[in-house]
């Protein structure tokens, strides 16, 4: 049909200059056929899993359709737009029922619990309702929401920013980044909602809302997007050499090491990192986290010799590693912020390097954890030193001593294995953080 109705507003009669963008000729133009399939070219990598159950399925299929018709009618872009953002509630609540199995329970004060069968969300929505179930004028609810993962309880009214809380605190919508663009989010839906006026979208506008719905779509029902915006999936790591002398400086593959390319007197380190961002290497720090994705010193410093011969001792093996909700620990000491250290470097100072305030930060990054930290020691009102922040993608979990920090981190559950690191740092011509 889309490509029947696209032939006829081509057709050369009166109407060609009316559908003919910028005055461009029909030759010019891609065929019907052409313009479909490149509107779906622009949603690919938009595709639901399987699991996700047929309602919501049905639903993004529908934001999808409008896009692609936006090819005969500009308004359809917003219209698509609009759809998505609605689309992100529904997918929530699908995601509630199933999660809970239709059963949802609550606990009181006093530690009884009770199970609620609902058969919709609506159904869920009319338990609310019931006395004694939210807070109303001041007066606390007196029974609350049991999240089976965490153990934890909490208040629960049932509308968006509430379920959004809900999935972040059973973990099925990991990281800092997504976390802070939450309350946007939210905010947006409720123009489309409760809408004021009359606005466009662009094809690109509509087209990164439907893929950030889709990939938080995929993320509740526990797959996450390789290379997301909101919910990338684990990065793959390989082994690198890195070497440096005083004239060159190279970054490559293990197995691409030879002395045509390095020289025998160079200084060589191996180190597994994500291939895709060797510009970060330039300022690997063994102490430190100075790499967006997690890097790790495997071997090193010494010559390209020996690094060749450890990696077919040892082989070490490529991997991957999850980057969202680290834990970092900076320490502020004499006027100075350094960078920040992973939980098993930091368990393993000793010493006078254990001295100073400790601050424990969740991140997706290094960078983010470390312009927060700056942020509170300066006493920046916008940045908040307890809890989730909302000027950074961060989130404070404590500030103290050494020791404070570390046993925080270990009753959490996060390996503070001591490890011990030599101070092997690439020799960049950046200035050190913190210096």
């Amino acid at each position: 049909m889309i490509i029947r109705t696209l032939r006829e507003l081509q057709a050369p009669d009166e109407r060609t200059q009316r559908f003919t963008p910028f005055g461009l000729s029909m030759a010019h133009m891609l065929t019907p056929e052409a313009t479909v399939a490149y509107q779906h070219d622009v949603l690919s990598g938009t595709d639901l899993v399987d699991v996700v159950p047929e309602g919501t399925r049905l639903s993004f299929e529908r934001v999808r359709t409008a896009f692609v018709y936006g090819a005969l009618n500009y308004d359809m872009f917003a219209i698509a737009e609009s759809l998505a953002r609605l689309e992100t509630e529904h997918a929530l609540r699908d995601r509630f029922l199933d999660y809970y199995n239709h059963s949802v329970l609550f606990v009181n004060g006093r530690g009884e619990e009770r199970a609620e069968m609902v058969a919709s969300y609506e159904h869920v929505m009319n338990v609310l309702k019931r006395p004694r179930m939210r807070s109303r004028r001041g007066r606390p609810a007196e029974w609350l929401l049991k999240l089976p993962k965490s153990g934890s309880t909490m208040e629960f009214n049932g509308m968006l920013a509430n379920l959004w809380t809900w999935a972040r605190a059973e973990g099925l919508l990991p990281g800092q980044w997504a976390r802070r663009l939450q309350r946007p989010q939210v905010f947006l839906r409720n123009t489309v909602a409760h809408p004021s006026g009359y606005h466009l979208s662009s094809p690109v506008e509509a087209a990164r809302v439907i893929r950030d719905v889709a990939e938080i779509i995929n993320c509740l029902w526990g797959s996450r997007t390789p290379g997301g915006r909101l919910h990338p999936a684990p990065v793959h790591r390989a082994v690198l050499a890195i070497a440096w002398d005083a004239d060159r400086f190279e970054i490559c593959d293990i197995t691409s090491l030879s002395p045509t390319r390095v020289s025998a007197d160079a200084t060589c380190i191996l180190v597994r990192a994500v291939p895709d961002y060797l510009g970060d290497l330039w300022q690997f720090d063994a102490q430190f986290e100075t790499t967006r994705y997690p890097t790790d010193l495997l071997w090193g410093p010494g010559p390209p010799a020996d690094a060749l011969t450890w990696y077919k001792d040892q082989e070490p093996a490529e991997d991957d590693v999850d980057h969202l909700d680290r834990h970092f620990l900076i320490r502020h000491h004499a006027d100075r912020v350094e960078p920040p250290r992973r939980p098993g470097v930091a368990a393993g100072l000793t010493g006078e390097d254990r001295d100073g305030v400790w601050y424990v930060v969740r991140a997706d990054d290094p960078v983010s954890a470390y312009n927060h930290v700056r942020q509170l020691v300066a006493a920046r009102p916008d940045c908040a030193g307890t809890g989730p922040c909302e000027g950074c993608a961060v989130e404070s979990i404590s500030s103290g001593p050494w020791q404070d920090a570390v046993d925080l981190l270990d009753a959490a559950g996060v390996n503070v294995q001591p490890q011990h690191f030599d101070d092997v740092r690439v020799p960049s011509p950046l200035p050190r953080w913190g210096a």
